[in-house]
């Protein structure tokens, strides 16, 4: 029969002990059609007899939630109806075949004889590389949402679940697609790896599985303990560079590889929500072996209030929805202090009660350095100053380069080394996406990058953070297109940017300002404008979108797209 067609029911049982006067205390079992849960069977049943605290601290079944309940001669004629011509299924079905044949036994009622499955057994044979093969280990090996586990209901869902899984493996690995062969492969001898390292264990039975898809990986020692989490473009292949070539890493890195006995991943669509979910799981777990990332750094803004008198320039920890416009978040307090020294410099700012006074007009105002609006002569600084934090004009760079050279050529070294430090942070500052400009709190973006040959990732950016991102084929069919769109509205429609930027949000915007730089050169950014209704935004979106659709027959709007890195 194939397997596809087969019903399985995944029995549990919670029970008052092992041994053979013990009786059940509570009978679940759930129904697997299709590669789908279709049914369930749960009850509880009064064994006559207390339950013993252990089994209370274990389930949370207490002797007083038993009474009144049917009792096994009540219960076991309705599971067997339920059970019908299934294949009876369990984790380490011994077990509870065991406590069912002497319920029966005691019932004088015989045992049926319906063709038995342990997932125990086939988790040995297919996965003889994972070190735990419990319901515990397999649930953290694939990953499975769990509620009220120890209960049996909430157990036999577990191993209805696990038991999918395996057969897909049955299917992928051995050609198994009859119950006749799973039946018969169960009972086969398996590979125990006595005498192979864990090492090579994990080369053999773990690496081959991991895909070659974007993501996170988890490594894990002996008891679970979670050692490093990673993310990568290429799951398989980078965590086949931590396991190969070990003698060429350094002493830290061997010794973390020799400690690995479990690894786990989680698949993400894109590479930007690897990232986002490894600073997550670094700074929730505290991994042994991540040293960076571990706590949330302080990312200052650059705030720059015009509607002040006079307006000043200053760093700011977090990001308000004051009237003043943020520029950030920027890598550290560290590099904020020695920008705003830096343009205190370059512009000549007056300091008062920590902040940059900006008043007058621009230094550079009529002179040749400047080629933008201050070569009238007329401009203020505060005007050239909001010009160079927007990424207009490069004279002040071009100013410390000059000061530079004409101070080492009079010896000056000292001096030299500061402006060329200088003009090194804000060339590097200036370079990359500032993602916080005027008005940030109300600004939405879509920026779309190909990561792949074959997809392209969208990210929808709301006052500067990440809201939520979402992968495409590239290139994209029309009915891709529908669906981003429809998928932007609903989450601008949804979404509200939170009043006050914390150290969580600033991460996240950081990590989205490296995500963009790394991929500048096939980066594409729509911005929504002022006060632009959704579904004017949505309407460019659809036709920057299909610019990209070869062949096209539809006219596109003008202007549909702004580039942008």
């Amino acid at each position: 029969m194939q397997l596809d067609a087969v019903s399985f029911v995944v029995v549990d049982t919670e029970t008052t002990g092992s041994g053979p006067d013990d009786r059940i205390i509570e009978l679940a079992a759930v129904r697997v059609q299709g590669g789908r849960l279709v049914d369930r069977f749960a009850t509880l049943i009064n064994p006559g007899r207390s339950v013993p605290p252990f089994i209370t601290r274990l389930t949370g079944i207490t002797t007083a939630m038993l009474v009144g309940r049917p009792t096994a001669d009540e219960v076991l004629p309705d599971f067997l109806d339920f059970l019908g011509d299934g294949v009876l299924v369990a984790h380490n079905l011994a077990f509870d075949r065991k406590m069912l044949e002497a319920e029966l036994r005691r019932l004088g009622l015989p045992w049926p004889g319906n063709p038995a499955l342990c997932t125990l057994r086939l988790a040995r044979r297919l996965l003889p590389g994972l070190p735990a093969k419990g319901l515990d280990g397999l649930i953290r090996f694939y990953q499975i949402p769990v509620e009220n586990r120890h209960r049996a209901l909430g157990d036999a869902e577990a191993t209805a679940h696990v038991l999918l899984r395996l057969l897909d493996e049955a299917r992928r690995q051995h050609g198994i697609d009859t119950l006749e062969a799973l039946l018969t492969f169960q009972q086969q001898r398996y590979p125990q790896y006595k005498n192979a390292s864990p090492l090579v264990r994990l080369r053999e039975t773990l690496l081959p599985r991991l895909p070659e898809a974007p993501g996170v990986y988890l490594f894990r020692d002996e008891q679970g303990r979670l050692l490093y989490v990673g993310k990568a473009r290429n799951l398989q292949a980078r965590v086949r560079q931590h396991l190969t070539a070990v003698e060429a890493h350094p002493p830290r890195l061997r010794q973390m590889v020799s400690e690995i006995r479990q690894i786990e991943w989680h698949v993400t669509a894109t590479e930007l929500e690897a990232l986002l979910e490894e600073s997550r799981l670094i700074k929730q777990h505290q991994p042994r072996y991540n040293r960076l990332q571990r706590r949330y750094r302080t990312r200052p803004f650059i705030r720059l209030a015009l509607h002040t008198t006079p307006p000043v320039l200053s760093l700011a920890s977090v990001l308000l929805n004051d009237g003043a416009e943020y520029y950030g978040p920027l890598p550290g307090r560290r590099q904020g202090r020695r920008a705003l020294e830096a343009l205190q410099e370059i512009f000549r700012l007056p300091r008062q009660n920590g902040h940059l006074v900006l008043t007058g007009r621009c230094p550079f105002a009529g002179g040749e350095l400047c080629t933008n609006a201050c070569a009238d002569g007329e401009a203020e600084v505060a005007a050239c100053v909001r010009r160079l934090l927007r990424g207009g004009g490069t004279h002040p760079l071009a100013w410390l380069e000059a000061q530079m050279r004409a101070a080492a050529a009079r010896l000056e070294f000292e001096a030299a080394a500061r402006y060329r430090d200088q003009h090194r942070l804000l060339a590097r500052l200036l370079e990359r996406p500032l993602l916080a400009d005027a008005s940030v709190l109300e600004r939405e973006a879509v920026v779309l990058v190909r990561e792949a040959p074959d997809q392209l990732a969208c990210c929808l950016v709301q006052a500067g953070r990440p809201v939520a991102v979402r992968a495409l084929p590239f290139p994209p069919d029309r009915d891709a297109i529908d669906a981003l769109v429809v998928w932007v509205h609903e989450h601008l429609a949804a979404e509200r940017p939170p009043a006050v930027y914390h150290h969580a949000e600033t991460d996240a915007m950081q990590l989205l300002a490296h995500w963009m730089q790394c991929h500048r050169e096939r980066l594409r950014l729509l911005r929504r404008r002022p006060d632009e209704p959704i579904a004017s935004f949505c309407r460019r979106l659809r036709h920057g979108l299909r610019h990209l659709i070869p062949d096209r027959t539809e006219p596109d709007a003008p202007g549909a797209s702004e580039g942008g890195a």
